[in-house]
Protein backbone atom coordinates (compact mmCIF):
# COMPACT_ATOMS: atom_id res chain seq x y z
CA UNK A 1 0.00 0.00 0.00
CA UNK A 2 2.76 2.39 0.89
CA UNK A 3 4.66 1.51 -2.27
CA UNK A 4 1.53 2.26 -4.26
CA UNK A 5 1.23 5.77 -2.80
CA UNK A 6 4.95 6.38 -3.21
CA UNK A 7 4.81 5.53 -6.91
CA UNK A 8 1.74 7.74 -7.29
CA UNK A 9 3.46 10.74 -5.65
CA UNK A 10 6.54 10.24 -7.78
CA UNK A 11 4.43 10.16 -10.97
CA UNK A 12 2.70 13.41 -9.99
CA UNK A 13 6.06 15.12 -9.29
CA UNK A 14 7.52 14.03 -12.66
CA UNK A 15 4.41 15.26 -14.47
CA UNK A 16 4.66 18.63 -12.75
CA UNK A 17 8.31 18.99 -13.74
CA UNK A 18 7.49 18.11 -17.34
CA UNK A 19 4.77 20.76 -17.42
CA UNK A 20 6.99 23.53 -16.05
CA UNK A 21 10.05 22.91 -18.24
CA UNK A 22 8.51 24.36 -21.50
CA UNK A 23 7.54 27.53 -19.64
CA UNK A 24 11.08 27.97 -18.26
CA UNK A 25 12.50 27.38 -21.72
CA UNK A 26 10.31 30.17 -23.10
CA UNK A 27 11.07 32.57 -20.18
CA UNK A 28 14.61 31.79 -18.99
CA UNK A 29 15.74 33.39 -15.76
CA UNK A 30 18.41 35.99 -16.52
CA UNK A 31 20.74 36.97 -13.70
CA UNK A 32 20.74 40.70 -12.91
CA UNK A 33 23.40 42.78 -14.69
CA UNK A 34 25.34 45.32 -12.67
CA UNK A 35 24.65 48.90 -13.90
CA UNK A 36 27.38 50.45 -16.08
CA UNK A 37 29.16 53.42 -14.55
CA UNK A 38 29.82 56.13 -17.13
CA UNK A 39 32.70 58.47 -16.29
CA UNK A 40 32.59 61.80 -18.12
CA UNK A 41 35.09 64.69 -17.99
CA UNK A 42 35.80 66.16 -14.60
CA UNK A 43 33.56 69.17 -14.03
CA UNK A 44 35.11 72.59 -13.47
CA UNK A 45 34.35 74.87 -10.57
CA UNK A 46 30.67 75.54 -10.04
CA UNK A 47 29.82 79.14 -10.98
CA UNK A 48 27.70 81.11 -8.53
CA UNK A 49 24.08 81.53 -9.55
CA UNK A 50 23.59 84.42 -11.94
CA UNK A 51 27.20 84.70 -13.14
CA UNK A 52 26.49 83.29 -16.62
CA UNK A 53 23.19 85.07 -17.33
CA UNK A 54 21.99 88.27 -18.95
CA UNK A 55 20.56 90.81 -16.56
CA UNK A 56 18.98 94.22 -17.17
CA UNK A 57 17.49 96.88 -14.94
CA UNK A 58 16.28 100.46 -15.40
CA UNK A 59 15.26 103.25 -13.05
CA UNK A 60 13.99 106.82 -13.39
CA UNK A 61 16.65 109.35 -12.32
CA UNK A 62 17.35 113.05 -12.16
CA UNK A 63 18.81 114.50 -15.43
CA UNK A 64 21.90 115.61 -13.50
CA UNK A 65 22.65 112.09 -12.30
CA UNK A 66 25.98 111.14 -10.72
CA UNK A 67 26.77 107.46 -11.36
CA UNK A 68 29.40 105.53 -9.41
CA UNK A 69 30.41 102.29 -11.11
CA UNK A 70 33.07 99.62 -10.63
CA UNK A 71 33.70 96.85 -13.17
CA UNK A 72 36.25 94.07 -12.69
CA UNK A 73 36.05 92.68 -16.22
CA UNK A 74 34.16 93.31 -19.42
CA UNK A 75 33.71 95.32 -22.58
CA UNK A 76 31.98 98.45 -21.25
CA UNK A 77 29.98 100.87 -23.40
CA UNK A 78 28.39 103.91 -21.76
CA UNK A 79 26.21 106.30 -23.76
CA UNK A 80 24.30 109.45 -22.97
CA UNK A 81 20.67 109.75 -24.08
CA UNK A 82 17.87 112.31 -23.77
CA UNK A 83 15.93 110.46 -21.10
CA UNK A 84 15.71 110.81 -17.33
CA UNK A 85 16.46 107.14 -16.98
CA UNK A 86 19.39 104.89 -16.12
CA UNK A 87 19.52 101.54 -17.91
CA UNK A 88 22.17 98.88 -17.20
CA UNK A 89 22.51 95.65 -19.17
CA UNK A 90 25.03 92.91 -18.33
CA UNK A 91 25.61 89.99 -20.68
CA UNK A 92 27.16 86.79 -19.30
CA UNK A 93 27.78 88.35 -15.93
CA UNK A 94 26.62 88.70 -12.36
CA UNK A 95 23.41 90.28 -11.22
CA UNK A 96 23.42 93.79 -9.76
CA UNK A 97 21.29 96.32 -7.98
CA UNK A 98 20.77 100.08 -7.80
CA UNK A 99 21.80 101.80 -4.58
CA UNK A 100 20.42 105.32 -4.22
CA UNK A 101 22.92 107.47 -2.36
CA UNK A 102 21.10 110.80 -2.73
CA UNK A 103 17.88 112.18 -4.17
CA UNK A 104 17.27 115.57 -5.77
CA UNK A 105 15.42 118.04 -3.53
CA UNK A 106 13.71 119.42 -6.65
CA UNK A 107 12.63 116.30 -8.54
CA UNK A 108 12.83 113.78 -5.65
CA UNK A 109 14.41 111.44 -8.20
CA UNK A 110 17.74 109.72 -7.54
CA UNK A 111 20.62 112.11 -8.30
CA UNK A 112 23.45 109.87 -7.06
CA UNK A 113 23.41 106.11 -7.68
CA UNK A 114 25.90 103.27 -7.40
CA UNK A 115 25.60 99.88 -9.09
CA UNK A 116 26.78 97.15 -6.70
CA UNK A 117 26.94 93.53 -7.75
CA UNK A 118 24.89 90.98 -5.82
CA UNK A 119 26.51 87.95 -4.18
CA UNK A 120 24.36 85.00 -5.22
CA UNK A 121 26.70 82.24 -4.02
CA UNK A 122 24.59 81.61 -0.94
CA UNK A 123 21.44 83.24 -2.33
CA UNK A 124 22.07 86.32 -0.26
CA UNK A 125 21.69 89.90 -1.39
CA UNK A 126 24.95 91.10 0.08
CA UNK A 127 26.34 93.80 -2.23
CA UNK A 128 29.87 93.56 -3.55
CA UNK A 129 31.81 96.54 -4.78
CA UNK A 130 31.92 95.70 -8.50
CA UNK A 131 30.08 94.01 -11.34
CA UNK A 132 31.51 91.91 -14.18
CA UNK A 133 30.37 90.55 -17.51
CA UNK A 134 31.24 89.86 -21.11
CA UNK A 135 29.40 92.92 -22.44
CA UNK A 136 28.15 95.75 -20.24
CA UNK A 137 25.96 98.48 -21.76
CA UNK A 138 24.80 101.55 -19.87
CA UNK A 139 22.52 104.37 -20.99
CA UNK A 140 22.25 107.47 -18.82
CA UNK A 141 21.21 111.15 -19.17
CA UNK A 142 23.50 113.32 -21.32
CA UNK A 143 23.90 115.80 -18.43
CA UNK A 144 25.14 113.08 -16.09
CA UNK A 145 28.55 112.67 -14.43
CA UNK A 146 30.30 109.30 -14.43
CA UNK A 147 32.83 108.06 -11.88
CA UNK A 148 34.17 104.74 -13.19
CA UNK A 149 36.82 102.40 -11.83
CA UNK A 150 37.82 99.19 -13.56
CA UNK A 151 40.33 96.37 -13.57
CA UNK A 152 40.53 94.53 -16.91
CA UNK A 153 38.10 96.51 -19.05
CA UNK A 154 37.80 98.04 -22.48
CA UNK A 155 35.87 101.24 -21.81
CA UNK A 156 34.02 103.51 -24.25
CA UNK A 157 32.10 106.58 -23.07
CA UNK A 158 30.09 108.83 -25.40
CA UNK A 159 28.10 112.04 -24.82
CA UNK A 160 28.14 112.81 -21.12
CA UNK A 161 28.73 115.99 -19.13
CA UNK A 162 31.78 114.97 -17.06
CA UNK A 163 33.80 111.78 -16.75
CA UNK A 164 36.27 110.30 -14.23
CA UNK A 165 37.74 106.99 -15.41
CA UNK A 166 40.50 104.95 -13.79
CA UNK A 167 41.40 101.41 -14.88
CA UNK A 168 44.21 98.95 -14.20
CA UNK A 169 44.27 97.48 -17.71
CA UNK A 170 42.52 98.19 -20.98
CA UNK A 171 41.97 101.03 -23.45
CA UNK A 172 39.83 104.06 -22.67
CA UNK A 173 37.94 105.85 -25.45
CA UNK A 174 36.05 109.08 -24.68
CA UNK A 175 33.93 111.10 -27.11
CA UNK A 176 31.70 114.17 -26.84
CA UNK A 177 32.37 114.87 -23.17
CA UNK A 178 31.15 118.40 -22.46
CA UNK A 179 32.70 119.66 -19.22
CA UNK A 180 35.84 117.78 -18.30
CA UNK A 181 37.76 114.50 -18.28
CA UNK A 182 40.03 112.77 -15.80
CA UNK A 183 41.25 109.46 -17.21
CA UNK A 184 44.08 107.10 -16.33
CA UNK A 185 45.06 103.52 -17.18
CA UNK A 186 48.13 101.46 -16.29
CA UNK A 187 48.15 99.12 -19.28
CA UNK A 188 46.30 100.66 -22.18
CA UNK A 189 45.84 103.74 -24.29
CA UNK A 190 43.64 106.81 -23.89
CA UNK A 191 41.78 108.37 -26.84
CA UNK A 192 39.72 111.57 -26.59
CA UNK A 193 37.65 113.04 -29.43
CA UNK A 194 35.54 116.19 -29.72
CA UNK A 195 35.45 116.96 -26.00
CA UNK A 196 35.66 120.03 -23.78
CA UNK A 197 36.59 121.07 -20.29
CA UNK A 198 39.60 120.64 -18.06
CA UNK A 199 41.50 117.46 -18.96
CA UNK A 200 43.99 115.25 -17.16
CA UNK A 201 45.04 112.12 -19.06
CA UNK A 202 47.57 109.52 -17.95
CA UNK A 203 48.83 106.14 -19.12
CA UNK A 204 51.71 104.00 -17.92
CA UNK A 205 52.41 101.84 -20.97
CA UNK A 206 50.04 103.14 -23.65
CA UNK A 207 49.63 106.00 -26.10
CA UNK A 208 47.54 109.12 -25.58
CA UNK A 209 45.71 110.51 -28.63
CA UNK A 210 43.50 113.61 -28.56
CA UNK A 211 41.50 115.20 -31.41
CA UNK A 212 39.60 118.49 -31.20
CA UNK A 213 39.57 119.36 -27.52
CA UNK A 214 38.85 122.76 -25.99
CA UNK A 215 38.10 124.42 -22.65
CA UNK A 216 34.48 124.69 -21.54
CA UNK A 217 35.18 127.74 -19.40
CA UNK A 218 37.99 130.24 -18.89
CA UNK A 219 40.99 128.78 -17.10
CA UNK A 220 40.50 125.14 -18.10
CA UNK A 221 43.84 123.46 -18.71
CA UNK A 222 45.11 120.34 -20.45
CA UNK A 223 47.55 117.74 -19.08
CA UNK A 224 48.77 114.49 -20.62
CA UNK A 225 51.36 112.12 -19.21
CA UNK A 226 52.65 108.69 -20.22
CA UNK A 227 55.61 106.61 -19.12
CA UNK A 228 56.04 104.23 -22.03
CA UNK A 229 53.98 105.59 -24.91
CA UNK A 230 53.64 108.38 -27.43
CA UNK A 231 51.42 111.45 -27.15
CA UNK A 232 49.66 112.86 -30.21
CA UNK A 233 47.56 116.03 -30.00
CA UNK A 234 45.59 117.69 -32.78
CA UNK A 235 43.50 120.87 -32.76
CA UNK A 236 43.67 121.77 -29.08
CA UNK A 237 42.24 125.16 -28.11
CA UNK A 238 43.72 125.40 -24.60
CA UNK A 239 46.05 128.13 -23.44
CA UNK A 240 47.50 126.02 -20.63
CA UNK A 241 49.03 122.79 -21.98
CA UNK A 242 51.44 120.47 -20.16
CA UNK A 243 52.62 117.27 -21.87
CA UNK A 244 55.15 114.73 -20.59
CA UNK A 245 56.43 111.38 -21.85
CA UNK A 246 59.31 109.38 -20.41
CA UNK A 247 60.16 107.15 -23.35
CA UNK A 248 57.91 108.21 -26.21
CA UNK A 249 57.56 110.88 -28.84
CA UNK A 250 55.37 113.98 -28.56
CA UNK A 251 53.45 115.45 -31.50
CA UNK A 252 51.31 118.60 -31.53
CA UNK A 253 49.35 119.98 -34.47
CA UNK A 254 47.32 123.16 -34.18
CA UNK A 255 47.39 126.82 -33.22
CA UNK A 256 49.34 128.54 -30.47
CA UNK A 257 46.93 130.81 -28.59
CA UNK A 258 47.79 134.31 -27.39
CA UNK A 259 48.91 134.43 -23.76
CA UNK A 260 49.25 130.67 -23.83
CA UNK A 261 51.76 128.62 -21.87
CA UNK A 262 52.77 125.35 -23.56
CA UNK A 263 55.19 122.74 -22.26
CA UNK A 264 56.18 119.62 -24.23
CA UNK A 265 58.75 117.28 -22.67
CA UNK A 266 60.10 113.79 -23.14
CA UNK A 267 63.13 112.03 -21.71
CA UNK A 268 63.74 109.77 -24.68
CA UNK A 269 61.95 110.71 -27.89
CA UNK A 270 61.39 113.39 -30.47
CA UNK A 271 59.17 116.46 -30.27
CA UNK A 272 57.34 117.53 -33.43
CA UNK A 273 55.18 120.64 -33.74
CA UNK A 274 53.04 121.41 -36.80
CA UNK A 275 51.96 125.07 -36.61
CA UNK A 276 50.33 127.61 -38.94
CA UNK A 277 52.81 129.56 -41.02
CA UNK A 278 51.87 132.79 -39.20
CA UNK A 279 52.42 131.27 -35.76
CA UNK A 280 53.89 133.75 -33.26
CA UNK A 281 55.35 132.73 -29.92
CA UNK A 282 58.46 132.64 -27.76
CA UNK A 283 60.38 129.36 -27.87
CA UNK A 284 62.65 127.88 -25.21
CA UNK A 285 64.19 124.62 -26.43
CA UNK A 286 66.41 122.30 -24.40
CA UNK A 287 67.82 119.10 -25.86
CA UNK A 288 70.68 116.68 -25.38
CA UNK A 289 71.60 114.18 -28.08
CA UNK A 290 69.69 115.53 -31.05
CA UNK A 291 69.00 118.61 -33.14
CA UNK A 292 66.68 121.61 -33.29
CA UNK A 293 65.21 122.93 -36.55
CA UNK A 294 62.24 125.02 -37.71
CA UNK A 295 60.55 125.50 -41.10
CA UNK A 296 58.86 128.65 -39.77
CA UNK A 297 61.17 131.69 -39.58
CA UNK A 298 62.91 131.55 -36.22
CA UNK A 299 64.70 134.54 -34.72
CA UNK A 300 67.47 133.35 -32.44
CA UNK A 301 68.00 135.35 -29.26
CA UNK A 302 70.38 133.22 -27.20
CA UNK A 303 72.07 129.90 -27.82
CA UNK A 304 74.24 127.66 -25.68
CA UNK A 305 75.61 124.68 -27.57
CA UNK A 306 78.83 124.18 -25.62
CA UNK A 307 77.52 123.49 -22.14
CA UNK A 308 78.21 119.77 -22.19
CA UNK A 309 75.46 117.34 -23.10
CA UNK A 310 72.66 119.88 -22.68
CA UNK A 311 71.94 122.50 -25.37
CA UNK A 312 69.68 125.53 -24.95
CA UNK A 313 68.07 127.65 -27.66
CA UNK A 314 65.88 130.70 -27.00
CA UNK A 315 64.15 132.64 -29.78
CA UNK A 316 60.87 133.68 -31.37
CA UNK A 317 58.64 132.36 -34.11
CA UNK A 318 57.19 135.04 -36.36
CA UNK A 319 56.59 138.23 -34.47
CA UNK A 320 57.03 136.62 -31.08
CA UNK A 321 53.81 137.50 -29.33
CA UNK A 322 52.60 136.73 -25.81
CA UNK A 323 52.63 132.92 -25.88
CA UNK A 324 55.49 130.79 -24.57
CA UNK A 325 56.40 127.32 -25.82
CA UNK A 326 58.87 125.14 -23.87
CA UNK A 327 60.39 122.12 -25.61
CA UNK A 328 62.54 119.64 -23.67
CA UNK A 329 64.06 116.31 -24.69
CA UNK A 330 67.12 114.53 -23.34
CA UNK A 331 67.61 112.25 -26.30
CA UNK A 332 65.79 113.18 -29.50
CA UNK A 333 65.22 115.85 -32.11
CA UNK A 334 62.99 118.92 -31.92
CA UNK A 335 61.30 119.95 -35.15
CA UNK A 336 58.80 122.67 -36.06
CA UNK A 337 57.10 122.50 -39.44
CA UNK A 338 54.37 124.38 -41.29
CA UNK A 339 50.79 123.19 -41.33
Amino acid sequence: MNKFYLKLALSVFVAAIAAVMPICAQNPVVPPVAPRITRGPVAGPVMPAGTADNFERAVTVDPGLNLTLCVTQGNVKINGWNRSELRVFVQDGSKFGFKVLETSPKTQAPVWISVPGLDNTNKRANPTDCIAGGEIEIDMPVNATLKFTGQETSTTVDTLRKVYVKTIGGDISLRNIAEGITASTYEGGVTVERSSGSMSLESTTGNIVVFEASPSEIGDGFQAKTSGGAISLQNLSYRQVEVNSISGSVAFSGEIRNNGNYSFATSKGSIRLALPQNAACNVLATYGYGTFNSEIPFKLQTENLTGGDVKNVVGTLGTGGSATVKLITNNGTIGIKKL
